[in-house]
């Protein structure tokens, strides 16, 4: 029989139920699950997407900087300092300083020492908590705890350049307030300041810059009851000190030791200092009772006789030029010491009665007097002549300050006239005041040149200084830091001037923040 050929349609339909028949026993056999090494890799796999610990350290760091506690919080949860965990300092560090944002300083202060108990942390974390335990010390005002800690911070910073301001600033701060050293303050101060400082810093930097650039030498410390200051005068180590009417009194530079001459041969009786004078061998102490001599050989006293006596001459002024000793009186005119004895100087009715100051200049000696201006005498051959010849136009009579200055300037101060400055060289006289801007007041009675310019004390108006540099005046009163506005008294050594006042005993100015 011959086969019959099938038509496409028919074939269609007959591959069609094979695949039905295929597809239903496929149905009928179960479909394989993924085995359980398979489902392990994949939690593994989301275990690596998952943060790791010094991730979440670094992301609480950066929220802790931010102010966002809570989520520093949240980003350390699971985390434990255990003793093998290579990241345990920067936990306990971030932990302690999320206790105290949250005014727990105890529980912040126990991280701090876990942390520090372990010597071999780095040194960027012992910083950090050295610094943090020190601002809590602070806080809780347990200044040697805070002093202690501030220093271990510095000294365990891994470069100067990381040591944030506060840290010389607090140093400086509570040496200078709680320990009352103000040499240590000044030492802090000057390791520098590295980095910005932010408002609070820069006012206290300013306060400490206030204070630091003053020091006070009162009674007790000067052992005088008087603190009427009426002369001040360097000589060596020692600061000499006159007063109004409690004596005079030596007081050490170096140590702060005190000496006053109160009993016995070594006593200065007069308590009316108005002058001192010192040479190497010897002290001249000008008073309203006379004139005495203080031996440095015998540490004895000696009053000079033609200055004493019944009515005793009122001393004003002493200077020693060479091996000559000037002595100016308040009623008795000019004196000297001579080979015969002691003699009066004058000449055709200069200087006068009344003289009040002295200085050296252009081979000549300057009397100031107090009612017939300024008087130049020539040390060679002792002729008077009224400096109205060399310019008419200083019209104070009453000279109360004469001040040197090189070669070339003479400072004239006066009561109630303000200040004159002379040039030998261009034969010219200026004249200042307060009216016109310059001077604190115009009652002059003290001056001395210093490295950072030329100082004037005045009744009043506190101190003026010159800086002859940029031709500008200053004055320094109560609102930079000077105690008392009556300024009697200079002495000068670097960096250093000694200020005597009218009520406030001795105040000490540094010059080396004027310097910079």
């Amino acid at each position: 029989m011959a086969r019959r050929e099938g038509s496409p349609c028919g074939r269609a339909l007959l591959l069609g139920a094979g695949l039905a028949v295929l597809w239903a026993s496929c149905c009928r056999t179960s479909i394989p699950v993924p085995s359980k090494p398979e489902a392990a890799g994949q939690e593994i796999a989301e275990q690596d997407r998952a943060p790791r610990p010094r991730e979440r350290l670094q992301e609480a760091r950066r929220l802790l900087d931010n102010g966002r506690i809570e989520e520093a919080k949240l980003a350390l949860q699971g985390l434990t300092a255990d003793g093998s965990a290579p990241w345990r300092a920067e936990l306990l560090l971030l932990q302690a300083r999320i206790a105290r944002a949250e005014s727990e300083n105890e529980r912040a202060a126990l991280y701090l020492e876990q942390l520090l108990d372990k010597t071999e942390e780095s040194a960027t974390l012992r910083f950090s908590a050295h610094l943090l335990r020190a601002d809590l010390a602070y806080g809780a005002k347990d200044w040697q705890e805070a002093y202690r800690n501030y220093l271990e911070a510095a000294n365990s910073a891994p470069s100067a350049a990381e040591l944030p301001p506060r840290i010389a600033l607090r140093l400086c701060e509570i040496a200078l307030y709680q320990f009352r050293d103000a040499e240590r303050a000044r030492m802090h101060l000057a390791s520098g300041l590295s980095g910005e400082l932010s408002a609070e810093e820069s006012n206290l930097l300013g306060r400490l810059k206030r204070r630091l650039r003053w020091q006070a030498i009162g009674t007790q410390a000067i052992g005088l009851s008087d603190s009427n200051i009426s002369a001040l005068r360097i000589d060596g180590d020692d600061l000499w000190i006159g007063t109004w009417n409690g004596g005079v009194s030596r007081y050490s530079l170096a140590s702060g030791q005190r000496t006053v001459f109160q009993e016995g041969r070594e006593s200065l009786v007069p308590n009316t200092v108005r002058c001192i004078e010192a040479t190497s061998a010897r002290v001249w102490v000008g008073t309203y009772q006379g004139l005495f001599l203080y031996s440095k050989a015998s540490s004895s006293w000696q009053e000079i006789s033609a200055f004493g006596g019944s009515e005793p001459k009122r001393v004003e002024a002493v200077k020693t030029i060479g091996s000559r000793l000037f002595v100016g009186t308040l009623g008795d005119g000019l004196w000297t010491q001579t080979a015969e004895g002691w003699a009066r100087l004058s000449g055709g009715g200069l200087p006068g009665d009344f003289v009040s100051c002295l200085e050296q200049a252009q081979g000549r000696l300057l009397i100031g007097t107090l009612n017939r201006g300024l008087v130049l005498m020539d040390l060679e051959g002792e002729r008077f002549r009224s400096f109205d010849s060399l310019s008419p136009q200083l019209e104070a009579r009453n000279i109360t300050m004469l001040l040197e200055q090189g070669d070339s300037t003479l400072w004239i101060g006066t009561y109630g006239m303000g200040l004159y400055r002379w040039s030998w060289a261009e034969g010219r006289l200026e004249h200042f005041t307060r009216q016109s801007g310059d001077l604190g007041d115009d009652w002059v009675l003290c001056g001395l040149a210093a490295r950072s310019g030329v100082y004037f004390g005045t009744l009043g108006g506190g101190i003026t200084r010159y800086l002859p540099s940029a031709g500008r005046w200053q004055v320094i009163g109560l609102k930079q830091g000077l105690a008392d506005r009556d300024i009697s008294a200079m002495a000068y050594e670097a960096p250093f001037i000694f200020l005597g006042t009218l009520g406030g005993a001795v105040t000490v100015y540094s010059e080396t923040e004027a310097l910079e």
